[in-house]
Protein backbone atom coordinates (compact mmCIF):
# COMPACT_ATOMS: atom_id res chain seq x y z
CA UNK A 1 0.00 0.00 0.00
CA UNK A 2 1.33 3.21 -0.94
CA UNK A 3 1.89 6.08 1.69
CA UNK A 4 -0.96 8.62 0.40
CA UNK A 5 -3.39 5.61 0.75
CA UNK A 6 -3.59 4.85 3.89
CA UNK A 7 -5.87 5.79 6.45
CA UNK A 8 -5.20 8.56 8.61
CA UNK A 9 -4.93 8.45 12.58
CA UNK A 10 -7.25 11.31 12.51
CA UNK A 11 -10.08 9.48 11.37
CA UNK A 12 -10.35 6.58 14.28
CA UNK A 13 -9.22 9.71 16.46
CA UNK A 14 -12.67 11.33 15.48
CA UNK A 15 -14.43 7.94 15.24
CA UNK A 16 -13.39 7.67 19.19
CA UNK A 17 -14.93 10.90 19.98
CA UNK A 18 -18.41 9.93 18.44
CA UNK A 19 -18.27 7.11 20.80
CA UNK A 20 -17.55 8.87 24.17
CA UNK A 21 -20.38 10.08 25.38
CA UNK A 22 -19.12 12.46 27.77
CA UNK A 23 -19.11 14.79 25.14
CA UNK A 24 -22.60 14.24 23.71
CA UNK A 25 -24.97 16.57 23.01
CA UNK A 26 -26.12 19.11 25.49
CA UNK A 27 -28.68 22.14 25.71
CA UNK A 28 -25.57 24.65 26.14
CA UNK A 29 -25.25 24.60 21.97
CA UNK A 30 -27.54 24.66 19.52
CA UNK A 31 -26.34 24.61 15.71
CA UNK A 32 -28.64 25.01 12.59
CA UNK A 33 -29.32 24.90 9.38
CA UNK A 34 -32.41 27.13 8.65
CA UNK A 35 -34.92 26.02 11.02
CA UNK A 36 -33.36 22.19 11.92
CA UNK A 37 -31.50 22.21 14.63
CA UNK A 38 -28.97 19.68 14.64
CA UNK A 39 -29.54 16.71 17.37
CA UNK A 40 -27.20 14.14 16.69
CA UNK A 41 -29.86 12.15 14.35
CA UNK A 42 -30.46 14.64 11.53
CA UNK A 43 -30.24 12.89 8.16
CA UNK A 44 -30.40 15.98 5.88
CA UNK A 45 -29.46 17.04 2.43
CA UNK A 46 -26.38 18.18 0.78
CA UNK A 47 -28.79 21.22 -0.44
CA UNK A 48 -29.71 21.86 3.22
CA UNK A 49 -26.45 22.15 4.52
CA UNK A 50 -24.85 24.55 1.77
CA UNK A 51 -25.32 27.70 3.69
CA UNK A 52 -23.17 28.24 6.95
CA UNK A 53 -25.35 26.72 10.00
CA UNK A 54 -26.72 29.09 13.02
CA UNK A 55 -24.49 28.83 16.00
CA UNK A 56 -25.97 29.77 19.64
CA UNK A 57 -24.82 29.09 22.74
CA UNK A 58 -26.75 29.87 25.35
CA UNK A 59 -24.86 29.37 28.34
CA UNK A 60 -22.06 31.92 29.56
CA UNK A 61 -18.46 30.39 29.39
CA UNK A 62 -15.52 32.35 30.99
CA UNK A 63 -14.97 35.46 29.24
CA UNK A 64 -10.95 34.94 29.77
CA UNK A 65 -11.75 31.59 27.59
CA UNK A 66 -12.00 31.13 23.43
CA UNK A 67 -14.27 28.54 21.54
CA UNK A 68 -13.51 27.31 18.15
CA UNK A 69 -16.08 25.26 16.53
CA UNK A 70 -14.84 22.53 14.05
CA UNK A 71 -17.21 20.59 10.92
CA UNK A 72 -14.87 18.11 9.77
CA UNK A 73 -15.95 14.40 7.69
CA UNK A 74 -14.46 11.40 8.85
CA UNK A 75 -15.85 9.57 5.62
CA UNK A 76 -13.83 10.89 2.38
CA UNK A 77 -14.06 9.90 0.51
CA UNK A 78 -16.49 7.07 2.11
CA UNK A 79 -16.72 4.99 5.43
CA UNK A 80 -15.45 2.03 3.61
CA UNK A 81 -12.69 3.36 2.70
CA UNK A 82 -11.84 6.87 4.38
CA UNK A 83 -8.01 7.55 2.89
CA UNK A 84 -9.06 11.20 2.42
CA UNK A 85 -10.00 11.68 5.64
CA UNK A 86 -10.72 13.69 7.37
CA UNK A 87 -11.92 16.56 5.58
CA UNK A 88 -11.74 19.59 7.41
CA UNK A 89 -15.23 21.67 6.31
CA UNK A 90 -14.81 24.31 8.62
CA UNK A 91 -12.78 26.13 11.64
CA UNK A 92 -14.27 28.82 13.09
CA UNK A 93 -11.46 30.02 16.18
CA UNK A 94 -11.22 32.37 18.59
CA UNK A 95 -14.81 33.63 19.63
CA UNK A 96 -16.53 34.44 22.73
CA UNK A 97 -20.09 35.69 21.23
CA UNK A 98 -22.84 33.47 21.90
CA UNK A 99 -23.57 33.38 17.92
CA UNK A 100 -19.56 33.34 16.95
CA UNK A 101 -19.77 36.35 14.86
CA UNK A 102 -16.59 37.49 16.25
CA UNK A 103 -14.56 34.43 15.48
CA UNK A 104 -12.29 34.15 13.03
CA UNK A 105 -12.40 31.69 9.68
CA UNK A 106 -9.18 29.36 10.11
CA UNK A 107 -10.97 27.58 7.48
CA UNK A 108 -13.87 28.77 5.63
CA UNK A 109 -17.05 27.01 5.77
CA UNK A 110 -17.57 24.43 2.56
CA UNK A 111 -21.10 22.33 2.90
CA UNK A 112 -21.19 18.85 2.30
CA UNK A 113 -20.45 17.62 -1.19
CA UNK A 114 -20.16 13.36 -0.93
CA UNK A 115 -19.61 12.49 -4.58
CA UNK A 116 -22.37 10.17 -5.88
CA UNK A 117 -22.47 6.61 -4.09
CA UNK A 118 -20.38 6.87 -1.68
CA UNK A 119 -22.78 6.46 0.80
CA UNK A 120 -23.54 8.25 4.06
CA UNK A 121 -21.08 10.77 5.59
CA UNK A 122 -21.12 11.86 9.14
CA UNK A 123 -20.65 15.30 9.51
CA UNK A 124 -19.21 16.24 13.16
CA UNK A 125 -19.52 19.25 14.80
CA UNK A 126 -17.01 19.99 17.64
CA UNK A 127 -16.51 23.10 20.12
CA UNK A 128 -13.65 23.17 21.84
CA UNK A 129 -12.27 25.77 24.27
CA UNK A 130 -8.74 27.09 25.21
CA UNK A 131 -7.01 29.54 27.09
CA UNK A 132 -5.05 31.41 24.54
CA UNK A 133 -5.93 31.84 20.93
CA UNK A 134 -5.95 29.04 18.24
CA UNK A 135 -2.84 30.20 16.10
CA UNK A 136 -2.53 28.56 12.97
CA UNK A 137 -1.32 29.71 9.47
CA UNK A 138 -2.61 27.35 7.32
CA UNK A 139 -5.87 28.56 5.30
CA UNK A 140 -7.45 24.93 3.91
CA UNK A 141 -8.51 27.41 1.01
CA UNK A 142 -8.26 24.47 -1.91
CA UNK A 143 -9.51 21.01 -1.67
CA UNK A 144 -6.02 19.10 -1.00
CA UNK A 145 -5.73 21.16 1.97
CA UNK A 146 -8.30 20.06 3.73
CA UNK A 147 -7.96 16.46 3.45
CA UNK A 148 -6.20 14.27 5.93
CA UNK A 149 -6.70 16.88 8.50
CA UNK A 150 -4.27 16.18 11.43
CA UNK A 151 -7.57 16.90 13.71
CA UNK A 152 -4.97 15.23 16.84
CA UNK A 153 -1.96 17.31 16.51
CA UNK A 154 -4.47 20.44 15.48
CA UNK A 155 -6.12 20.23 18.99
CA UNK A 156 -2.60 19.09 20.91
CA UNK A 157 -1.00 21.90 19.46
CA UNK A 158 -3.64 24.25 20.24
CA UNK A 159 -4.57 23.03 23.73
CA UNK A 160 -8.03 22.18 23.21
CA UNK A 161 -10.63 21.28 25.82
CA UNK A 162 -13.42 19.46 23.75
CA UNK A 163 -16.69 20.82 25.37
CA UNK A 164 -19.56 19.54 23.26
CA UNK A 165 -19.91 17.27 20.06
CA UNK A 166 -22.78 16.58 17.31
CA UNK A 167 -23.26 14.99 14.05
CA UNK A 168 -25.40 14.98 11.03
CA UNK A 169 -25.62 12.37 8.09
CA UNK A 170 -26.02 13.20 4.55
CA UNK A 171 -26.18 10.01 2.10
CA UNK A 172 -24.34 10.53 -1.44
Amino acid sequence: MKMSEEISSDVGYLIDLLNDISTNDNEQFEISYENEKINGQNQLTKEQTQQQPIINVKQQFDKNKYLTLIMIDPDAPSAENPITGPFIHWILANFKQNDGKDGQHICAYTGPGPRPGTGRHRYIFLIYQSDEQVKEEKKFDSIPERRKFPMSKFVENNHLTLIYRTIFTVDA
